[in-house]
């Protein structure tokens, strides 16, 4: 092309530099110049292109449509860029039909007004966005049956939950479960082990998600089953067979945080232990909350440990409520845990309401601190209340 912008013969192979195989067209629709592209992709050579109607590359049934389109284009010619126009269908020499993209830029020669096409096929493009679109949407279906498989997990994961009421002799029972995602790993219950004597527990499984989930499940089973053995009668002994059983898992690094305790109704005698959990807070009937303490290491870090036990008093009307770290460690936007002070002033609040509405006010106090910022880790509390001697 000359500094004028205008073409002529000698400036035309100037085309062979382009990527894409290209025609120059007349007004007549007669191919004057073709690169050495072409050939690959119409299967004809240069030589054998010149000098021929440009619809010679278009599909028969196409011919006719195309000529007016290039007739009408003569009118008002103006440079069209790739992907202007979809549905293309070029005519390879062999007969066979590709689609194609098509670029015009109409140009000024020595011969009139001259129209530059570059072509590309298609073929290859449009094989691989066909095996793409199968490929979304078979993920799509493998993504719904997933998504309907975690629903159904989570429905399970929550029937191991206890019931409201939970249906143990004098013991009142209300909980918060909100998983950071569709499954969490927090686990707990509470239940009558012997008549008089009620054993609870929550857990912990370090992450969250499926792995978690399924640890916490298998965990809960567990418990269910043998927690009433003779060699776990008390919750240092407990620990300590868990710890046994349960070493961390090196390939994914799972191990979980535990709090359990046993309540003698009769005497009103709390005895409880921790592994790497944060010790419950006592809310007397009539006094303030109480952060109680609690230490030992989580389980499965070293196969001896020994867990400490402690003992609390409880008498008819006091509560006592155990959380999970997601809880106090939910964070508003400044980046601040929700914390124990936060647990503990919500509880002072509601000192002397129903039991599930000190739940319910936690929740909100929870909320209002996250202010919309989402949960990083599962958010669960399991609270109880003595109601008869």
């Amino acid at each position: 092309m000359t500094e004028t912008g205008h073409w002529t013969r000698s400036t035309l192979p100037l085309l062979e530099t382009m990527p894409d195989a290209v025609v120059v067209v007349d007004a007549a629709g007669r191919i004057v110049y073709a690169n050495r592209l072409i050939e690959h992709v119409f299967g004809y050579s240069p030589a054998a292109l010149v000098g021929r109607s440009v619809e010679i590359l278009v599909p028969e049934e196409a011919r006719q449509r195309h000529r007016r389109q290039r007739k009408d284009y003569g009118l008002t010619p103006a440079a069209r860029p790739m992907g202007a126009v979809s549905h293309v269908l070029g005519l390879h020499k062999s007969g066979r039909e590709f689609p194609a993209d098509i670029s015009l830029s109409p140009i000024d020669s020595d011969e009139g007004w001259l129209v530059i096409a570059a072509v590309r096929d298609m073929t290859d493009r449009h094989r691989i966005e066909a095996a793409l679109r199968d490929a979304n949407e078979e993920l799509g279906r493998a993504n719904e049956r997933l998504g309907r498989d975690l629903t159904v997990a989570a429905k399970i994961q929550k029937s191991l939950l206890p019931g409201r009421p939970a249906g143990i002799p004098g013991v009142e029972v209300d909980w918060i479960y909100e998983p950071c995602e569709k499954l969490g790993g927090d686990s707990f219950n509470a239940f009558e082990i012997t008549a008089g004597l009620i054993g609870f527990y929550l857990l912990d499984v370090a992450g969250h998600g499926t792995v978690a989930a399924l640890h916490s499940v298998a965990l809960t089973r567990v418990l269910a089953s043998t927690w009433t053995a003779s060699e776990r009668s008390s919750p240092s002994q407990l620990l300590k067979w868990l710890n046994a059983e349960f070493p961390i898992d090196s390939e994914f690094g799972q191990y979980f945080t535990f709090l359990c305790g046993m309540l003698d109704q009769a005497t009103g005698t709390l005895r409880y232990a921790c592994a790497g959990h944060p010790g419950p807070i006592h809310v007397p009937r009539r006094g303030a909350p109480i952060a109680l303490g609690g230490a030992g290491l989580p389980v499965g870090f070293f196969p001896d440990a020994d867990y400490d036990e402690y003992k609390v008093s409880l008498r008819p009307g006091d509560r006592l409520y155990l959380y999970s770290d997601g809880l106090t460690e939910a964070m508003n936007g400044e980046h601040e845990d929700f914390g124990i002070a936060g647990l503990v002033e919500s509880l002072t609040r509601t000192q002397g309401a129903q039991l599930g509405d000190t739940v319910q006010d936690i929740r909100r106090a929870v909320n209002r601190w996250r202010d919309g910022e989402q949960l990083e880790d599962d958010l669960t509390l399991l609270a109880l209340e003595v109601v008869t001697p």
